[in-house]
């Protein structure tokens, strides 16, 4: 069996409440689980790279700029939590920081699709 399945169930199994503040948690694996983060980084880099081709067609094609600003920052999310994955796999990431830098790389992926979307319309105008 791929062991894809028998890490997320150990991943899954592990989590455990971790407080933040008063009254306030997050679900944290109580263990390593290299395997598992190298796994998802993997579909990580993988779907990244597919978005940066996609990115680089729909720019050939001039396609709509909504669309080629959607995919760039979403190629920027993924590409950005396949580095993540791969620091939390090495073990020099703590779980709570790399859920708080997963957030700043969403907010990257937003600030690139709007500058995209900016720079496309201005462009093809």
């Amino acid at each position: 069996m791929y062991p894809l399945v028998e890490e997320s169930r150990a991943f899954f199994t592990d989590l455990k409440l971790t407080r933040i503040i008063d009254h306030v948690y997050y679900p944290a694996p109580s263990s390593a689980h290299p395997l598992f983060y190298h796994i998802v980084r993997n579909f990580a880099i993988t779907w990244g790279a597919w978005l940066g081709l996609l990115v680089l067609i729909e720019l050939a094609t001039r396609d709509r700029p909504k669309r080629v600003a959607q995919t760039a920052g979403d190629c920027v999310f993924w590409i950005g939590a396949a580095y993540l994955l791969d620091k939390i796999a090495a073990t020099s990431l703590p779980f709570g920081s790399f859920l708080a830098l997963l957030v700043v790389i969403m907010g990257l992926g937003l600030i690139i699709r709007a500058l995209m979307l900016m720079g496309l319309e201005g462009l093809w105008r």
